[in-house]
């Protein structure tokens, strides 16, 4: 009589797990890349949306709307020393100063990205103003870099508006 027994040898199993351990080391990087990407594209999304609110109600208040970088702890006041990274509020800046004082209303504020992104801005250093034509004073940009892989830049013309391009870090 014969004894059979199924399952497989060590051999086998090795061999198995090696296959395995290969396939997911290739996949790992691409993935990674996949993940930064959709950071990349999110956080961008995030502050153009904030760009183009700003826009519409400058035009619909006729009147002069803000962003200015905030602290994500005190999110009502602007504040120099973060970065766009670190959040923003978009104000009605009924003194065309570019700072959020008592009384001027906030329409919205975003506390921040990911802590893996980071914000370089041309001509927008602590804020950007839409004029009541909804356009601004001089053209700019901000690009936004994830674990400086990943790139993205959002465009603005004297116009005002906005556009998303892609970029490098």
């Amino acid at each position: 009589m014969k004894n059979s027994q199924s399952g497989m040898t060590m051999v086998e199993t090795l061999i198995a797990l090696s296959i395995v351990g290969v396939m997911t080391s290739v996949s790992v990087p691409p993935m990674s890349n996949f993940v930064e990407a959709s950071r990349a594209d999110s956080d961008t999304v995030n502050l153009f949306t904030s760009l183009l609110l700003a826009r519409s109600e400058s035009v619909r208040r006729n009147s002069m709307v803000s962003l200015c970088k905030i602290d994500p702890v005190s999110p009502t006041f602007c504040d120099n020393s973060k970065g766009w990274q670190a959040g923003w509020i978009a104000f009605v800046d009924d003194d065309a100063d570019g700072v959020r004082d008592a009384g001027e209303e906030i329409l919205e504020t975003s506390t921040g990205m990911s802590a893996q992104t980071m914000v370089a801005a041309t001509n927008y250093a602590n804020s950007i103003s839409y004029l009541p034509s909804g356009g601004i004073s001089s053209n700019g940009s901000f690009n936004i870099c994830v674990n400086g892989n990943v790139a993205n830049a959002i465009v603005i013309n004297a116009t005002g508006r906005p556009r998303i391009t892609e970029s490098v870090c």
